[in-house]
C-alpha cells in the first residue's frame, strides 16, 4: 500500500481533516507527542520518528546508560531505535516497517506502538532529570517491562478505535 493512502485512512480513523505532508513528512501529535511519519526513498519502507529532550547535563549521563542499555537489540524500545541527534542533543525514537505489504490494521497498530514507546522513554527522561544516578540505572532495569503490551494487539478494528480524540495534526 502506499504511504499517501495509509496516511489518509488514518487521518479519517483519527478525526484528522486534511492531513499534509512537509518536505515529505507527515508530522502528528498525539497527547502531546509529537512524531513524524515518512518514506524512504525507494518507497518500500516506512519512518516513524519523534524527539525526547534531552536530559539536563548533570543527568546525561545517567540517561545516556539507560539508553544504550535499552537500545542494545532493541530490548527496551519496542523494536525502535534511539538515536542522538548531533544537532541539537535531543534523543530521537525511530521505527520502520515495510509500506509495500502494510495493511491499514498493521500500520495503525504500528503508529499507537510507536506513540506509546515515545510517551515512555519521554517519562523516562523526566524521570531521569529527577533521580540520581543509581535511580535511573534502576529505572534502565525496569525500562523493558514498561514497554511490553499487556495484551497482544487485535486486528478487528481496536487500534482504529483508540485514535479517536487522541490525535491532532
Amino acid at each position: 500500500m502506499e504511504l499517501k493512502e495509509l496516511i489518509t485512512e488514518f487521518a479519517t480513523a483519527a478525526r484528522i481533516a486534511n492531513p499534509t505532508a512537509v518536505e515529505g513528512v507527515w508530522h502528528f501529535s498525539a497527547d502531546g507527542h509529537v512524531f513524524g511519519v515518512a518514506e524512504d526513498d525507494t518507497g518500500s519502507v516506512v519512518w516513524i520518528y519523534g524527539e525526547i529532550p534531552a536530559p539536563s547535563p548533570e543527568r546525561e549521563d545517567a540517561f545516556r546508560k539507560v539508553a544504550l542499555e535499552a537500545n542494545f537489540f532493541m530490548r527496551g524500545t519496542c523494536g525502535a531505535l534511539l538515536s542522538i541527534n548531533p544537532t541539537n542533543g535531543a534523543y530521537t525514537l525511530m521505527q520502520s516497517m515495510p509500506l509495500r505489504t502494510a495493511t491499514r490494521d498493521e500500520f495503525f497498530a504500528f503508529v499507537e506502538k510507536f506513540v506509546n514507546t515515545l510517551a515512555t522513554w519521554k517519562g523516562i527522561s523526566n524521570e531521569t532529570q529527577q533521580a540520581t544516578a543509581t535511580d535511573a540505572r534502576q529505572e534502565a532495569s525496569e525500562a523493558p517491562a514498561k514497554l511490553m503490551p499487556e495484551k497482544p494487539e487485535d486486528a478487528d478494528g481496536e487500534a482504529t478505535a483508540s485514535f479517536h480524540g487522541m490525535l491532532r495534526v
